[in-house]
């Protein structure tokens, strides 16, 4: 597959990639924040205001229409984390028509139509002479950033996982003092200002489909201008983001009650590899043979062999540089839980690896990035960890990496990996002193 084009002013860049392989043409913004910058919830609720309606279309109704008008086209939202960084992803999916099909215009009048809608709806929100939001939108999308916030706030895989990060030194998300700062924000008008800041943080912004690169880039320039200034502090947190407090006690055990009825665990390793790097290829297969498949150690451990846990899963923070096991058991099976744990990871420290185990874990890490080649939001995604991690690291050679990994590869990065703490959410019903 092409790689992308790149062009970057200020801190607009533009990434453009031709391609016959999909059945839509396919736009994205990415918007960049670091949470120091945005309070994450007001950044949620911004980025809703501007998805809603912009001054051309004052209402989501007219916004939409005009959105189908495109032979059918999808416009969506998607909120994401990579490490510390909080992302924005606006994607306009616009079907590919051949030019007997069109009722009007050319294929690429109808992109520019969906440039277009997209530049009025991050330059020319619907708002006032004193850059107030229409009241009415701006209460009902709070109230939907508030149900949000207090969903989060009991997906209990999410909670352990954040609490492991948050003793490493990360700065956690107090639910309450998010929505304090909401409705602050609110309260005394500072929607605008924060606006203002989202629009001089990065942005990227993806093209993909059957397309000619030098006009769609000249397109995305006049319609979306050449970007504006980075805001000065952007820097600042960059140099501190992704990097926790002072150093604590590895290992440690924490336990807390609460009004649930299973125990929720998450055991957080520092693996001291970023995306990119040497060892990066094998830290993926460890993870991919640990927990992260159907296949791997600890589901067919824990949950097949001896059923102990209800689901277990491995998620790899590529940013953090942090693993995380997560499972949920119940409270008389936490101890045997934590040991198998040890036990599947020692064994891989150990060599312990055949190399049928090796050849079915690199099949399926090969199989999930070729099915990416499928997905064009899986191609703008892995493009945009390239971005974020400064990785020249491209796909053809990751999987050409993946590949060449070894057991002993695989034990090395395993013993590389050291246990900074285990959290178990326990049922308070179920506590004896």
């Amino acid at each position: 597959m092409q790689s992308f084009t790149t062009e970057r002013r200020n801190n607009l860049s533009v990434h453009v990639l031709p391609t016959q392989q999909y059945a839509n043409h396919y736009v994205q913004i990415n918007l960049i924040n670091t949470r120091k910058i945005i309070p994450s919830a007001i950044f949620v609720m911004i980025v809703r205001l501007l998805m809603n309606s912009c001054r051309r279309f004052p209402s989501n109704r007219l916004l939409q229409q005009h959105v189908w008008s495109l032979y059918g086209a999808e416009l969506t939202c998607h909120f994401d984390y990579k490490g510390d960084t909080q992302i924005a992803a606006i994607t306009m999916r616009i079907p590919r028509v051949t030019d007997d099909k069109l009722i009007t215009g050319t294929q690429i009048e109808t992109i520019h139509s969906a440039v277009q809608l997209l530049a009025d709806m991050l330059y020319d929100p619907a708002i006032d002479d004193q850059g107030m939001f229409e009241e009415m939108q701006v209460q009902e999308e709070m109230a939907w950033t508030e149900h949000h916030i207090a969903h989060d706030g009991t997906d209990w895989d999410k909670v352990v996982q954040s609490r492991c990060l948050e003793w490493m030194g990360y700065e956690g998300q107090n639910r309450q003092s998010a929505l304090d700062e909401l409705r602050h924000s609110v309260v005394s008008h500072k929607l605008h200002q924060y606006y203002q800041t989202l629009l001089r943080n990065p942005i990227h912004i993806h093209v993909l489909g059957d397309i000619h690169p030098g006009r769609i880039m000249d397109l995305i320039w006049e319609q979306f201008g050449c970007g504006f200034t980075p805001d000065s502090r952007e820097e600042e947190v960059e140099e501190r983001q992704g990097n926790p407090g002072e150093p604590r006690e590895a290992e440690a055990m924490m336990m807390e009650l609460l009004d649930i009825h299973q125990c929720k665990i998450n055991v957080t390793y520092r693996t001291g590899i970023r995306y990119g790097s040497a060892l990066y290829p094998a830290l993926f297969v460890f993870h991919t043979l640990f927990g992260a498949t159907p296949a791997s150690r600890l589901q067919v451990g824990l949950r097949e062999r001896s059923p102990l846990v209800y689901q277990v899963i491995s998620t790899l923070d590529d940013f953090r540089e942090t693993l995380h096991i997560t499972t949920g058991t119940s409270s008389a099976n936490v101890t045997d839980v934590l040991e198998g744990i040890d036990t599947e990871w020692k064994r891989i420290c150990d060599g312990d690896v055949s190399e049928m185990e090796l050849y079915i874990a690199v099949q399926n890490v090969m199989h999930y990035v070729q099915v990416g080649f499928d997905l064009p939001h899986q191609v703008i995604t892995n493009h945009m960890d390239q971005m974020l991690s400064d990785s020249q690291m491209s796909t053809a050679q990751f999987l050409k990496e993946i590949a060449e990994v070894t057991p002993e590869r695989v034990a090395s990065v395993a013993t590389k990996l050291r246990k900074e703490v285990t959290w178990i959410l326990y049922p308070e019903s179920e506590y004896s002193a």
